[in-house]
């Protein structure tokens, strides 16, 4: 009898854990067709009034050149106001353009466009604005740079390319300000460009910064605007003659600069015996925090998550922890407690909650390779890309780890991976993810649970929670049965509670709006 009870105990709690109700409203729009294939949501704002004002890219295909962008506006049950169409249309001399960012400022939206003009032999970046009442753009040149002086990206072919060539551009928390960043030609020196704005399109900082040592050994590995939109936190990972003779630990060093209308300011910090394959900078309230994973073998091999907090002004070094994973993660991941460590996995995103922990996002993510031989010799290679587990963590403001949890996951494609991986959001103090599968959930050994592969043929969207406690459940939320279109997963935008999707079947498409 005790034993029949304790049976019974554990399937009730299974049942449980797959019969929660996480609370959801969906609303999709019309379904509609474009002139053009592909199309992402390049910017999601709230209107004031329930409603939701969105921009989409779009692109042709193989067959039909072109390129621009939809400006859309939308009440609160996704009916469609107003639309406009901006078809990005070039000059003879401007080649190799691109929209590297989109940021709006009330009612008006700014479209920020590189490009090369071949006949100034200079990059120009500019602002293409225009209200959101009465779509007129106009241009205005925000900087250019002499071509000779940027180093080329893979655009001009490899032999002047190196990790961090090109262009970034990078929106503060409330939108308020952007940033770009530009990688100067310098054999002897590490040199970025760096400009400031705000999103009224006013020019607050143009700085030059340089470290001394070999672009190869100087890793760029993100720049923050601060929440004012005053200061850029630039990180680099930098491999000096110095660290070269440590005995363990990794062979480089952090370097973080805080750059200011009055110049930089740059502090160092070292992973000490640990390796840190990379970091992110967050700013956010009266914090600079830097955080990514950690191992003590290789730096692809994870064995917990490393955490470093900054005075924002001083970039004093306030608190510099090593969190292993937890044995709650580590039975989620094997099945059982095991000594072992992740590797593969790829930053995904960061999330602030309420009381102001930090949400740290990561995926399993690799590539294989097929070769096919074919019958008179020689053969092709093939490509698989693949999204595995979810790993998720989350941390206190003391920089301890509350809680990290791995959701399984096995999801591969040879070319879209729009419908495959996950988009992620906070409310309040849950942690959601949204995911498809085209398969039941799969039931593994020690009441776990696996997320399997998904097609446009069969994409069921899932809504997986995360409690302050760190206890998942999930619900399907909405079946592939009821949908005209498989919804683009991995490409989310999120304003408020709502999180908006965008799906696809060739020309046909569909909005969807999923608030928790």
């Amino acid at each position: 009898m005790k034993k029949f009870i304790t049976v019974l105990f554990i399937s009730l709690s299974f049942t449980n854990f797959y019969a929660q109700e996480i609370p959801n409203s969906i609303i999709k729009s019309a379904v509609f067709k474009d002139e053009y294939k592909h199309s992402y949501i390049s910017l999601v704002e709230d209107d004031g009034n329930d409603g939701v004002f969105i921009v989409r890219s779009y692109a042709g295909g193989l067959f039909s050149s072109g390129a621009g962008y939809y400006f859309e506006h939308y009440d609160s049950n996704l009916k469609l106001i107003k639309e406009y169409e901006y078809e990005m249309k070039r000059s003879d001399v401007e080649k190799y353009g691109a929209i590297i960012g989109v940021i709006m400022n009330g009612t008006e939206v700014n479209l920020i466009d590189f490009v090369y003009n071949t006949k100034e032999k200079a990059f120009v970046c500019s602002a293409l604005s225009s209200s959101i009442n009465e779509f007129n753009f106009t241009k205005k040149e925000l900087f250019r740079i002499a071509s000779d002086d940027v180093m080329k990206s893979q655009w001009f072919g490899n032999n002047q390319f190196d990790g961090d060539s090109g262009t970034n551009f990078i929106v503060n928390e409330d939108k308020t300000a952007f940033a770009i960043t530009i990688d100067i030609k310098n054999k002897n020196a590490e040199t970025h460009k760096v400009y400031l704005f705000d999103n009224k399109l006013n020019k607050k900082i143009e700085h030059e910064f340089k470290r001394d040592i070999k672009d190869k050994k100087f890793k760029y590995e993100n720049i923050d605007v601060s929440k004012d939109g005053t200061n850029l936190y630039l990180l680099g990972k930098v491999f000096t003659e110095e660290k070269k003779k440590k005995k363990e630990g990794g062979k480089y060093q952090y370097e973080l600069t805080r750059i200011s209308k009055d110049g930089q300011a740059t502090q160092v910090f070292d992973t000490d015996e640990h390796f840190s394959g990379s970091l992110k900078t967050i700013v956010f309230e009266d914090k600079l925090t830097c955080i990514g994973f950690y191992s003590d073998r290789k730096d692809f091999r994870y064995k917990g998550i490393s955490y470093f907090e900054l005075d924002p002004i001083t970039l004093a070094i306030r608190k510099s922890k090593f969190n292993p994973f937890t044995e709650q993660f580590i039975v989620d991941k094997y099945g059982k407690n095991k000594d072992k460590e992740l590797k593969n996995l790829s930053f995904r995103g960061i999330l602030i909650t309420q009381q102001n922990e930090i949400v740290f996002n990561a995926e399993e993510y690799y590539v294989t390779s097929h070769y096919h031989a074919t019958p008179n010799g020689g053969g092709t290679w093939t490509y698989s890309y693949h999204y595995d587990d979810i790993v998720s963590a989350k941390i206190a403001q003391d920089g301890n780890i509350i809680w990290a949890r791995n959701i399984n996951k096995r999801q591969s494609t040879g070319g879209d991976d729009s419908y495959i991986s996950y988009t992620s959001t906070v409310k309040g103090n849950d942690t959601y993810f949204f995911i498809n599968t085209g398969e039941k959930v799969k039931k593994l050994s020690n009441d776990r649970i696996q997320f399997g592969q998904t097609s446009t043929k069969k994409s069921n969207l899932n809504v997986i929670r995360i409690n302050p406690d760190g206890n998942f459940d999930f619900q399907e939320i909405l079946d592939d049965k009821d949908s005209e279109v498989p919804f683009m997963v991995s490409d989310g935008a999120i304003s408020k509670n709502s999180v908006y999707f965008i799906g696809r079947k060739g020309k046909k498409k569909q909005l969807l709006k999923v608030t928790i």
